[in-house]
């Protein structure tokens, strides 16, 4: 294990500000909010409250399947810092509240990263650091200083992939008791 601080591991790009005369309810491209956000981590799905935009936006902010994105307004407890995968390709925007992580991969494995952001530390540094008294923010910056203990990359990719294989099944097993809920 050695300890560094994240902004020598990645990097955080924010959000493009889009412009509200263009939402709409339909459409082709979803905004990121800190909606698509659960608390402890993942993504979530905005059923029914997407926010769409019509008019045109730099291409660099559309996403793309497997972004590593994070929250960096808490709108609600437990909200900033989590982290999402986005689930696809050309559909979400990303939108000025969240930051798009790219990891340094000769240091960093990017699901290792996404589950790093939900451990205790990680947040609690992220909250005492935050400005804001009823919202609070982060920036990169903030992100950046960050102290982590990280493996060797070998080991991130075995934790990592264990955890997603955990995540897996427990989606499966929660899928199965909704049906027979049903």
């Amino acid at each position: 294990m050695r300890k560094v601080k994240l902004g020598e591991t990645l990097s955080v790009k924010h959000g493009w500000s889009f412009k509200g005369e263009y939402f709409a309810e339909s459409g082709e491209q979803s905004l990121l909010t800190p909606g698509n956000f659960y608390e402890k981590g993942g993504f979530k799905p905005n059923n029914g409250k997407e926010r769409y935009y019509t008019d045109k936006y730099p291409e660099e902010y559309l996403c793309h399947k497997g972004d590593l994105v994070v929250a960096m307004t808490q709108q609600a407890e437990g909200l900033l810092g989590s982290t999402a995968l986005v689930p696809e390709d050309n559909k979400y925007l990303h939108n000025q509240r969240i930051g798009l992580i790219t990891c340094d991969e000769t240091q960093l494995n990017k699901l290792f990263a996404y589950y790093l952001f939900m451990t205790k530390s990680v947040r609690e540094q992220l909250e005492r650091s935050a400005s804001g008294t009823k919202v609070k923010h982060t920036s990169p910056e903030r992100i950046y200083d960050v102290e982590v203990e990280i493996p060797d990359l070998f080991s991130q990719e075995k934790i990592a992939k264990l955890l997603m294989t955990i995540d897996g099944k427990i989606s499966a097993n929660l899928s199965i008791n909704d049906n027979l809920a049903a």
